[in-house]
């Protein structure tokens, strides 16, 4: 069964494994379709692995967790005084989540991710690298490491050893994330919905979480260091809605601020569809900060609620380079993931049916 090496884990920030831990096979729950493996020394749990190399879930999982055992290595002791004693298997144990250094290899995809800062230090989604076999992640693993030299050594260690901050964030903010070891993005959070469900400001709030619209500038280069002012006249992605998490623990890092103004006519989501509440009756139309509600008429179309919301970016970095390549956003309508594509009004297939809805709806407008 594979695993890492300790000159393998030193590449994504893990602690090696001591040669004297026990190596054990975790009691699997009936739904498990992968293998748990814990390292223990003595009767604490220092390293867990769910691995599957076969099947209809591959996956490769490493983490730290914390947590003790009885005497005889069958019951996991409870963390306080006020919990219980439970079995010793691979569902009780994996409930504790992790903490530190945290390697992800599930359904293709790989996160590199620092569980105690809540921050990731890789995400092959933003590459769009889907490595379907095992035999595929094994080389992935090896060329990543052949990779990995002394800076990227000292980045990912800085990075493991990272505390959790909470930043403050704000409409109007720029700020910068990581595309790989090498290459950064920039982008801007346009509107705080959250701020306006506080201020009991209307709109369609048919959102999980606290919901932020963001967009992604058609930008993709190796500085660290580029301003605002570079920034602010470059096209940008469609903006999307997304959780504030990545934010709220400084993954997305704050470069600076300007406020949005009206004349930048920012492409924003628009949300449209019968209300979902039981409460009320009639179409909702949301883009932006304006909101319309008709409570007397039904939505001409219904696949175009579009309510979803992400914990990252929608962000792949081929579709982007396209994108920058062509000096418009038509190879990410071409491009990006269709479910996301094909329910977006403003997608430019839609726009006989954009037309309309705005009819409909009373706009002649840009949203704002």
């Amino acid at each position: 069964m594979f695993e890492f090496t300790n000159e393998q884990r030193k590449c994504f920030g893990l602690p090696p494994l001591a040669g004297f831990w026990d190596r054990v096979t975790v009691k699997p729950s009936p739904y498990d379709d992968f293998s748990t493996i814990a390292y223990l020394d003595g009767n604490r749990v220092q390293r867990v692995l769910m691995i599957c190399e076969h099947g209809s879930k591959i996956q490769y999982q490493e983490m730290q967790i914390d947590a003790v055992l009885s005497a005889d290595r069958k019951i996991l002791l409870p963390k306080t005084g006020k919990g219980k004693p439970k079995l010793f298997s691979s569902s009780n144990l994996l409930k504790r989540g992790a903490v530190g250094m945290y390697f992800c290899y599930v359904n293709g995809y790989i996160s590199i991710k620092n569980q105690t800062s809540a921050q990731t230090y890789y995400h092959s989604a933003y590459e769009d690298v889907n490595l379907k076999e095992f035999a595929a992640f094994e080389k992935w693993v090896q060329a990543w490491c052949a990779s990995t030299g002394e800076q990227e050594l000292r980045e990912i260690w800085e990075f493991s050893a990272a505390k959790r901050i909470h930043q403050k964030y704000r409409e109007g903010d720029f700020f910068r994330f990581r595309i790989n070891r090498s290459l950064y993005g920039y982008g801007r959070l346009l509107i705080d919905f959250e701020k306006m469900r506080k201020a009991s400001i209307p709109f369609w709030d048919i959102f999980i979480g606290k919901p932020l619209c963001a967009a992604v500038y058609h930008i993709v280069t190796g500085r660290a260091d580029v301003s605002p002012e570079e920034l602010v006249g470059l096209p940008a992605l469609p903006p999307q809605m997304i959780m504030d998490d990545r934010f709220f623990y400084g993954e997305y890092a704050t470069i600076g601020n300007m406020p949005v103004s009206e004349a930048e006519h920012w492409d924003y989501p628009i949300h449209y569809g019968h209300t979902i509440s039981v409460l009320e009756t009639g179409t909702r139309y949301q883009c932006g900060r304006t909101f319309i509600a008709l409570d007397d008429l039904q939505p001409l179309y219904s696949q175009y609620r579009n309510n979803g919301i992400s914990w990252d970016l929608n962000v792949k970095s081929s579709v982007l380079q396209k994108c920058i390549e062509s000096g418009s956003n038509q190879p990410y309508w071409d491009m990006y993931c269709p479910y996301t594509v094909e329910h977006d009004l403003r997608n430019p297939k839609f726009r006989t049916h954009l037309m309309e809805i705005r009819r409909q709806v009373g706009l002649n407008k840009p949203c704002i």
